[in-house]
């Protein structure tokens, strides 16, 4: 099933074009590895399916319902807040339900709801549809799933009482991470979140990425990362995606390559029929000139045609500059 659809999209940053009618899609359980060089616009993207950008032109449909999470490079956090309240207020759901199960307590202890029959059994229906809704939340393991993620990614217990203000930018980057994993939403779009890991950290995210009910979408520099994680590379280029399925890093590396040469093949053999085609056109235009015969000026114009209707191979950019 589509998570969601890229349809057509453009986007611009003021003059500069970043990316160019791009379409894709993103289905259940993908585990993608977005990438591409430094500042062509996979961040841009993220953003757009998180919904945290407009596109200029296109359409990027979600899913009805897909609640998605999206990690930033510079995630927004409260800098008053511990990383524990900061990472244990990251699902807003289980916050409301707290907060409503709370009031319900009050409510029954209000002698006009328990001295009232009919009032007494709408509160305790409401809260027994509360609880339910509690337990599918995961409020019954949540406290400790937040400290175990917060001791997975490395932070001591001591740590956790820290105000986020304090913290440094790859700490505030492990919080974000934290509230994204605790919370599970149905599509993670993750930019770097391997930044500031050590071995451990990494490890875990790993293992929770390859285990994850849901889809993922990184961002990485990290080769390794890629090659257990994920089994779609899309490469962004250009404005537009290529997308090699079924690979890791390592495969993808390879399989682009061979593109590239056939690529370049079929570029040289095109140029090569283009030059002849051009050619045969001033030949002709050539010879109506000399003679005016109309026959000859009909060839040019027909042979035009086929080299206006071309569906042109681009040029392979086979060494990229670093």
């Amino acid at each position: 099933m589509i998570a969601v659809n890229v349809d057509q999209v453009t986007y611009a940053y003021v003059s500069d074009l970043i990316l160019d009618r791009l379409s894709w899609e993103v289905h259940d359980r993908a585990r993608v590895g977005l990438i591409g060089q430094n500042g062509c616009g996979k961040s841009t993207l993220l953003r757009l399916i998180a919904g945290e950008l407009a596109a200029d032109a296109g359409f990027v449909v979600r899913r009805r319902d897909l609640t998605v999470g999206y990690l930033s490079q510079e995630p927004r956090l409260a800098p008053a807040n511990t990383v524990w309240d900061e990472v244990l207020g990251a699902s807003a759901d289980l916050v409301r339900v707290e907060r409503d199960l709370m009031l319900i307590e009050q409510r029954l202890a209000d002698p006009e709801v328990y001295g009232d029959e009919g009032a007494l059994a709408r509160v305790l229906d409401r809260q027994e549809r509360l609880v339910a809704e509690y337990g599918r939340l995961g409020g019954h393991t949540y406290v400790g799933r937040v400290r175990s993620t917060l001791v997975s990614l490395g932070f001591a217990e001591g740590d956790l009482k820290l105000s986020v203000g304090v913290l440094s930018g790859g700490q505030k980057k492990l919080v974000g991470l934290a509230k994204l994993l605790v919370t599970r939403p149905q599509l993670l779009l993750l930019d770097e979140p391997d930044n500031h890991l050590d071995l451990a950290g990494k490890a875990f995210l790993e293992s929770f990425i390859r285990d994850y009910d849901g889809a993922v979408v990184i961002v990485s520099h990290d080769r390794y990362l890629l090659d257990q994680v994920v089994d779609d590379i899309v490469e962004l280029e250009g404005g537009r995606l290529t997308r090699y399925p079924g690979c890791t890093y390592s495969q993808y590396a390879i399989e682009r390559q061979l593109r590239l040469l056939r690529q370049q093949r079929l570029y040289v053999a095109q140029q090569k029929e283009i030059a002849r085609i051009e050619a045969a056109i001033t030949r002709f235009e050539e010879w109506a000139s000399r003679v005016v015969n109309e026959r000859h000026a009909r060839q040019a114009r027909s042979r035009q045609k086929m080299l206006d209707r071309m569906e042109r191979v681009d040029r392979p950019v086979l060494d990229r500059r670093r």
